[in-house]
């Protein structure tokens, strides 16, 4: 998973990648000058069905990987502006686009199946919850500045970058599903994921 980079053309980088994890990140905003707008930020590009298209396909699976299957996520901000509102400041009518970064996501061609698929879909599912939230909470942030507003932005995208990273992984956990192969799991993973779309509750992991 990534710290977002400090400006919004740079590319995410990557801090502490953990082993034969999916990575997320985005870029961080840098809202250039006020407007009046009322709109408030969104997210597009999810909730979706992803398919093998969107992955790289591999002969084999790189050196020291035991899955059969990564996914990159990326959350691009577009239109991203500031707009006051009863003389404090706000992130305006951003867009932000989730995609699935085809250069770093993966996939054996001899393994892809149905089963494979679905367990990429959660990883790509759990983000989106996770972006969503964070979106959310964007709308509803207001500050005394601008300066303050561009730092409470940066901290909310790191929170929710954190938060997507560690479900990733308890979704990948021998505990869990262990990398989809534990199905009975997988399945009340699939479960959990689809509630929380669905009733636009915050993720929690299943018991």
């Amino acid at each position: 998973m990534s710290d977002p980079s400090p400006a919004l053309k740079n590319k995410p980088h990557y801090k502490n990648k953990p082993p034969n994890s999916p990575r997320a990140g985005f870029r961080s905003p840098q809202p250039q000058g006020v407007t009046p707008s009322t709109k408030p930020p969104s997210l597009s590009g999810w909730p979706r069905a992803i398919a093998w298209n969107e992955f790289d396909e591999r002969n084999s699976r790189p050196s020291g990987e035991m899955e059969a299957a990564q996914i990159s996520v990326e959350l691009n901000p577009n239109q991203v502006s500031v707009a006051q509102e009863n003389g404090q400041f706000k992130l305006g009518a951003a867009v932000f686009q989730m995609v699935v970064k085809k250069s770093d996501s993966w996939v054996v061609k001899t393994e892809k199946d149905a089963t494979l698929l679905a367990h990429e879909q959660g990883h790509f599912d759990l983000a989106g919850l996770c972006y969503r939230d964070m979106v959310q909470e964007l709308a509803k942030l207001r500050t005394s500045s601008v300066k303050e507003l561009e730092k409470e932005i940066k901290r909310i995208m790191e929170q929710y970058d954190q938060k997507s990273d560690t479900l990733s992984k308890q979704y990948d956990s021998s505990q869990e599903t262990d990398h989809g192969r534990n199905t009975t799991r997988q399945k009340i993973w699939e479960k959990q994921i689809q509630t929380c779309i669905n009733s636009g509750m915050p993720f929690t992991v299943p018991p």
